[in-house]
């Protein structure tokens, strides 16, 4: 039985565990990432980094592409 209170956040083969109820942003700046080098996506959906973190969600994180 999991910790009810707690989220993860998935980049590339690292995950951790961070608590709901702070920011996607914050939860990004928690764990040494770079908010604008990273985009959040929480259940197939883009979501903004002011987003609440809700206990229980998977939050994967993708790179940021920038073409030329």
């Amino acid at each position: 039985m999991g910790d009810n209170h707690t989220a993860t956040l998935k980049y590339h083969d690292q995950q951790w565990q961070v608590h709901s109820g702070m920011t996607i942003r914050h939860a990004i700046e928690k764990v040494g990432l770079d908010p604008q080098s990273v985009l959040a996506i929480r259940e197939k959906k883009l979501v903004n980094h002011q987003t609440t973190i809700e206990a229980e969600d998977e939050i994967l994180l993708v790179n940021v592409v920038s073409g030329g």
